[in-house]
C-alpha cells in the first residue's frame, strides 16, 4: 500500500466544509484572544460586551469563545481526517439459495 496524502480520495465537499470549519475557528479564537487583551472599555463595536469607563476583562467570554473556536477546529479537523468504512458486500440470494438448498440436500 503506498503512502498517499489522500487527496484523490477526499470529496470536494469535505474539503470546503473543513476550510469554512477552520475559518470560524480561527475567528472565535482571535475573538477569544481579544476579549482577553482588552479591557471592556476598549473592546471593538462588532464584539459584544462593551462597557463605558470599566477596566476589567471578559474572562467568562473569552473562555467561551475559545471553547467554540476549538469545537469548530476538532469538526474541520473530523471533516478532513474521517474516512468511512468500506461497506460489506451483501450476500448474493442467489447463492444463498444454492448453499442452502445444497446443505438440506
Amino acid at each position: 500500500m503506498s503512502s498517499t496524502s489522500g487527496s484523490s480520495e477526499r470529496s470536494s465537499g469535505r474539503t470546503i466544509l473543513a476550510v469554512i470549519l477552520g475559518i470560524i475557528a480561527v475567528v472565535f479564537v482571535v475573538v477569544a484572544i481579544i476579549y482577553l487583551a482588552e479591557p471592556a472599555k476598549s473592546l471593538p463595536s462588532f464584539i459584544p460586551g462593551h462597557i463605558a469607563g470599566s477596566s476589567g476583562h471578559h474572562p467568562l467570554k473569552a473562555t467561551g469563545s475559545l471553547v467554540v473556536g476549538i469545537v469548530f477546529a476538532v469538526g474541520a479537523w473530523f471533516a478532513l481526517a474521517y474516512k468511512p468504512k468500506p461497506q460489506a458486500a451483501a450476500p448474493n440470494s442467489s447463492t444463498w439459495v444454492r448453499w442452502t438448498c445444497q446443505t438440506e440436500a
